[in-house]
């Protein structure tokens, strides 16, 4: 648990979170300045099934969840005020190159947009990175649409530089019938 900034907490995601940070992830999109977001969301990082039964009555997010998110939970955090959820981070490891090294990635981090700019991102990415280093991880990558200067400026501003490798993205349109 990290206590940063005025009354800002950063601590561990749990599975009782999960419906804050949807919520939160509804409310960025909605303002329409998430840009990144455009595929990525907290649905589609937790896999949530949208089909449920006609029957089927689930309390919160944590029901509609498939697959395992052991990995997100353990490296997720998120940023409370007066004992609100008001942002969160989500990470994996991952391996890349030949040696399989092994790297950080942070998939998505959001602030509700009634508290940003007051320093809730930078304490949570600055959390996500002590989590990394913990174990033993220290390269850390977090990919941004180009179209989002905001962002592009923000993890500038906490440490982060432009990588040597640039992605080329070619969409495949789906077979007939498909």
């Amino acid at each position: 648990m990290t206590s940063t900034g005025i009354g800002i907490e950063v601590r561990s995601l749990r599975l009782e979170d999960l419906d804050a940070i949807f919520m939160i992830d509804h409310q960025i999109r909605k303002t329409g300045s998430a840009i990144t977001y455009a595929n990525i969301t907290t649905e589609r990082v937790f896999t949530v099934d949208r089909h449920v039964g006609r029957w089927a009555r689930p309390i919160g997010y944590a029901d509609l969840i498939k697959g395992d998110v052991s990995e997100l939970l353990q490296l997720g955090m998120v940023a409370e005020v007066e004992n609100h959820v008001r942002g969160f981070i989500l990470g994996r490891v991952t391996h890349v190159g030949e040696r399989a090294t092994e790297i950080g990635v942070i998939i998505i981090l959001g602030v509700h947009p009634d508290y940003q700019r007051r320093g809730i991102a930078s304490d949570l990415v600055s959390a996500m990175c002590d989590r990394f280093r913990s174990k033993g991880i220290n390269k850390i990558r977090i990919a941004v649409d180009s179209r989002d200067k905001a962002l592009a400026s923000f993890v500038e501003q906490v440490g982060f530089n432009v990588g040597h490798m640039i992605e080329y993205t070619k969409v495949i349109p789906r077979a007939p019938g498909s």
